[in-house]
């Protein structure tokens, strides 16, 4: 199957309670009531998994154009400077590290800001974003949608991801309340099995550290 084009994503200024519903990098999820956010256990305890950020799909340049929201999570406390053992490397994830929720169109009248489930000292605040089909400048973090990153050396992506998409990549990156560094400045990539996008079933995406 064809490599979808890829969409860049260009952060804005933060945001202290965007619109629920509206695209945003870090901050709270939105959610609709009968969603949960998304958890993993570790030592007998669960956590919320941290929100990358959550696209309006009515905002990128697609054709046909999209509706719903997209939620990309994935437990990267560790690259935030929470010194436990990091559980996303250079090496394929598995699904209890990283998820992605995709709410329809049918449902985004039911959001609901997650604000109040996490101590406000949890998630840096929200940023504001754009999307074209320009890439970033070298002054401005790598923030990727589809298409295919220049930080992979191989051919394909390793097994069992041979032959999948990508599907959001994440520079390291920081700013005034967080700080991420993915092994030596490298880039999170979230990837996803190309039929699998096309359903839009993203209960399979897999996480991969990349660092050149």
């Amino acid at each position: 199957m064809k490599t979808k084009s890829p969409v860049y994503i260009h952060l804005g200024e933060a945001v202290e309670n965007p619109p629920v519903g509206s695209s945003h990098w870090f901050g709270y999820p939105d959610l609709p009531p009968d969603m949960e956010i998304p958890q993993i256990e570790e030592d007998g305890e669960s956590y919320a998994l941290t929100l990358v950020c959550q696209i309006n799909l009515s905002d990128l340049p697609l054709q046909p154009a999209q509706k719903g929201l997209l939620l990309f999570f994935a437990d990267i406390a560790y690259y935030g400077g929470h010194w436990d053992e990091p559980s996303i490397g250079s090496d394929i994830s598995d699904n209890r590290v990283c998820r992605v929720v995709y709410v329809p169109a049918e449902k985004m009248g039911t959001l609901v800001s997650c604000r109040e489930y996490f101590f406000e000292q949890d998630e840096p605040k929200s940023i504001g974003l754009t999307f074209n089909r320009e890439k970033p400048t070298l002054a401005e973090p790598e923030l990727q949608l589809f298409g295919r990153t220049d930080h992979l050396e191989w051919e394909d992506w390793p097994s069992p991801c041979e032959g999948w998409q990508l599907l959001l990549m994440m520079d390291s990156m920081s700013g005034a309340d967080y700080s991420y560094n993915f092994i030596d400045w490298g880039v999170l990539c979230f990837l996803i099995e190309c039929e699998a996008l096309e359903r839009k079933d993203f209960s399979n995406v897999k996480t991969i550290i990349l660092s050149t």
